[in-house]
């Protein structure tokens, strides 16, 4: 690996914020690359639309319907700015512009915190057999139709970002397989997941109760963003199966709001359970306190049809909690660790129940067993070895240029 000092510029389209999963990876990175002696800058949404802190919270939507392009922003930025940097590490769609277009002489990378054409895939699904109509007024209808239209034109951004970039790091082995065989961009793409810090490491392991106490609890922990893509749907079911063998379990949500910003009242009418006696939600909270809200759970549950790689699942293996979740790009990539134990085919909310309900009746030794594996299996997914790794790619994805 070439060691000499690297000015690199992240973009991206959401805010740098590290409490949202998408600018996690960047942001993890940019610190690791720091102190190894890099210099590391950002430009992020507010960075673009600096104006959107000062409009009254009434016109922000209508703003964001018909606000400008990221990506030209993004781009006025960097012709500006292009001769300080060697590497620019953009999100996919972000700069759908060649080399010559940024006016930029150093290597471009693109990567993916969820593969677009994952997500059009899903969107497709969502469509075809979930009925989600609602009430369709003339407003919302148009309204419809002017995000597909926007969509449709990010798309293609999507794809001109891969095809102009010198290199492409996908967050997930099924990201790699379709942009190689797909896309036929396999000649400088690389996998690199998520991970985690030393201290995040020793602070879920250190807060983590004992097996007795947490089985006793009989809790059950999801955390995550509320909506139809994380398995909003599907969790009445879930409650009422698990409850209906266990009347004691109880159920934690974390972290709820995220981007949607769901009020504690909408889910709970979403769930449509008569009594909130069994179900805490905690709809944001500080990353520092996440691995004491963890502490007392007993398994983490994690419905989602659509990820990345979801920080939040290595976030509860760190903390020692068994994770039963949808087979899906980027869950399985630590799940896939302890063979069928954890997965369910997405969708399957009785298999999903039953497997709930099986951990939560698991012996203490057996619980124990299966906890070390779980801290065991975080711990191979670490924020300073994946730094390095993608370090070296940069450095491969430079001399091929």
């Amino acid at each position: 690996m070439d060691k000499k000092q690297l000015k690199i510029l992240m973009v991206l389209h959401m805010p740098w914020d590290a409490n949202l999963g998408g600018p996690k990876p960047q942001m993890e990175l940019a610190k690791e690359f720091s102190r190894q002696g890099h210099i590391v800058e950002k430009f992020d949404y507010y960075d673009a639309f600096p104006e959107i802190k000062s409009l009254p919270p009434k016109l922000l939507w209508l703003y964001r319907l018909f606000m400008p392009s990221f990506s030209q922003r993004a781009k006025e930025y960097i012709q500006k700015h292009a001769n300080f940097f060697d590497i620019i590490d953009a999100q996919q769609g972000n700069l759908p512009f060649s080399k010559e277009e940024l006016k930029f002489n150093g290597t471009l990378i693109v990567r993916s915190v969820g593969l677009y054409a994952f997500h059009q895939q899903f969107q497709e699904l969502v469509q075809k057999t979930w009925n989600l109509s609602g009430n369709n007024n003339v407003f919302k209808l148009l309204l419809r139709k002017l995000r597909k239209i926007k969509q449709k034109k990010q798309n293609q951004n999507y794809l001109l970002s891969f095809q102009k970039a010198d290199g492409i790091i996908l967050i997930n082995s099924d990201e790699l397989a379709y942009v190689r065989d797909v896309l036929n961009l396999g000649d400088k793409s690389v996998y690199l997941p998520n991970g985690l810090t030393e201290k995040q490491h020793q602070d879920f392991f250190r807060e983590s109760k004992l097996p007795k106490i947490r089985l006793m609890n009989q809790q059950i922990v999801f955390v995550g963003s509320w909506g139809n893509g994380k398995g909003a749907r599907d969790w009445p079911a879930i409650i009422n199966k698990v409850r209906n063998k266990l009347p004691f379990a109880n159920f934690l949500f974390l972290g709820t709001s995220g981007y949607s910003r769901s009020g504690v009242e909408g889910i709970m009418k979403d769930l449509n359970y008569p009594s909130s006696d069994c179900l805490r939600i905690v709809p944001s909270y500080k990353n520092a306190n996440l691995p004491t809200l963890l502490s007392e759970a007993t398994v983490g549950a994690f419905p989602s049809y659509i990820e990345g790689f979801p920080t939040s699942i290595l976030e509860k293996l760190a903390s020692g909690l068994p994770v039963i979740a949808y087979d899906i790009p980027g869950t399985r990539e630590a799940l896939r660790r302890f063979d069928n134990l954890l997965l369910v085919p997405a969708g399957d909310v009785e298999q999903f129940s039953q497997k709930l309900i099986n951990l939560l009746c698991l012996d203490e030794t057996s619980y124990t067993e299966l906890s070390k594996q779980c801290v065991e299996v975080a711990q191979s997914f670490d924020w300073s070895s994946i730094a390095n790794e993608t370090l070296n790619a940069y450095h491969d994805f430079r001399s091929k240029q």
